[in-house]
């Protein structure tokens, strides 16, 4: 059985590959790294210059991906990763992950590895189907979740209003502070900041 097992493994690998390329390709998935007529902040460039890494953590899921390098460029199936890990885990499906979130994500953890803080950005909800996005509680109906342009994070030892601001200056687009939910939205639509004084309530991660 476990020979079976081993066997099989390559197969599911490849068929992962496929399905995740499938997807992305029909969703679109274009080397966008900013929005249309804006720079990278230069902070960000920066911090990015060398190599774009990401180590994110999903409830028993965990992944460290270089997706660019300066001598390489892009690299597709590390990209790929990044989007399964990103799905829709309740309703198992994949999407585009778009790129200028990636950035701001590997630029938030990028700053904080030079501080001293080197842990996994912890990863509550990212891409959302309509229906998973309908059901989630607080959502907004227009949310960027459902067009793989949100995620919402938080990282071990690192407070939210510091993990917030970070995300402001580092990104171009909304950041979403929740109080008392654990967690910090980060999406590339407008820029824009918000504040979420709703009824506390506890976020595991992994389940959106």
């Amino acid at each position: 059985m476990e020979q079976d097992d081993a066997e099989r493994a390559p197969h599911r690998l490849t068929r992962r590959r496929l399905v995740l390329a499938a997807a992305c390709s029909v969703c679109g998935a274009a080397p966008l790294h900013v929005h249309a007529g804006q720079a990278m902040d230069p902070r960000l460039a920066e911090l990015l210059r060398e190599r774009r890494t990401l180590w994110l953590r999903r409830g028993d899921e965990e992944l460290r991906a270089t997706y660019w390098t300066a001598a390489a460029g892009r690299n597709q199936d590390e990209y790929l990763r990044l989007c399964w890990i990103m799905r829709d885990v309740r309703a198992d499906r994949v999407f585009a992950i778009n790129r200028a979130l990636l950035d701001t994500l590997a630029g938030v953890q990028a700053w904080l590895a030079r501080s001293g803080i080197r842990v996994p950005i912890e990863l509550h909800s990212g891409y959302r189907t309509r229906k998973t996005n309908n059901s989630t509680e607080g959502a907004a109906r227009d949310s960027r979740h459902v067009i793989g342009q949100a995620a919402d994070i938080s990282v071990p030892g690192v407070s939210s209003v510091k993990l917030a601001g970070l995300a402001s200056v580092l990104g171009r687009g909304g950041t979403g502070f929740y109080v008392g939910r654990g967690f910090v939205h980060v999406d590339s639509g407008d820029e824009r900041i918000w504040l979420d004084q709703g009824k506390p309530k506890p976020a595991s991660p992994g389940m959106q």
